[in-house]
Formats: C-alpha cells, structure tokens, sequence
C-alpha cells in the first residue's frame, strides 16, 4: 500500500479498514510511545507519558521524577487525579537499554515484573 506519510509503498499493515486515508501501523497517530507489559499475565497498556512518583513515607505523593529509581512507582499518563496505569514501588531495576530509538526499562515490584518500552523522547508526535 502507499502510505500518505512514508510517501512511498510500504509493506506496513494498512491501519484502519475504512479509513480514507492511506497509513502504514508505524505512522498512524494512534501509535503510543509508551507500553507497559506485565509479564506474570501478559497484559499491556499503552500511553502517552510515563513518569515516576516518589512517595512520603506516610504514602502520599511527594514528587514526579522522569527516571526510575528504586521505591518509585511507575505511573502511565498521569493527569489531575487520574492515570492509566500505576505500579507499586520498585524494587528491583534489571536492565535499562536503549536500542533503535526505543527504550527498554524491565523492573520488579513487590508484586509483579515489568517491560516498559518508550519511544520518541517519551512524546506523541503530531
């Protein structure tokens, strides 16, 4: 298919069947640049943002952080009050590499192990 924003034919999957305009799946808007995989039970969320919450020692938040650390919590699209996802404290930072533009950052919580890809300097392109 040609896809309007390669500006050439690509052998990307057409996103969108009844879409009038020609987009490949790696240039359609709706493409997230951050997912979160936890991996016990495989399941995903994608976002927009991703930042860190440290925490008082009574619970409540204390400050936003843009890198892990750990006894932070990783929050996906934060806003006033809301969020799509949020973890418990890290405990553990396994790896944190970065690889063709996307960043890999695998960590465990006290309950649970995780993949957090960010792509695009961690901002939607528009």
């Amino acid at each position: 298919m040609y896809c309007r924003y390669c500006k050439e034919i690509t052998e990307h999957q057409k996103k969108g069947i009844h879409d009038r305009v020609h987009v490949c799946n790696e240039c359609d808007a709706t493409n997230m640049p951050v997912t979160i995989v936890r991996e016990h039970d495989g399941l995903v969320n994608f976002g927009t943002m991703v930042e860190f919450i440290e925490w008082k020692d009574a619970g409540s938040l204390k400050q936003f952080h843009h890198e892990p650390q750990i006894g932070y919590s990783c929050i996906v699209d934060p806003q006033y009050f809301t969020y799509s996802w949020l973890t418990t404290a890290i405990t553990e930072i396994i790896s944190d590499t970065t690889k063709d533009g996307q960043r890999l950052i695998e960590f465990n919580t006290k309950k649970s192990k995780y993949k957090l890809y960010i792509s695009k300097d961690n901002e939607v392109e528009g």
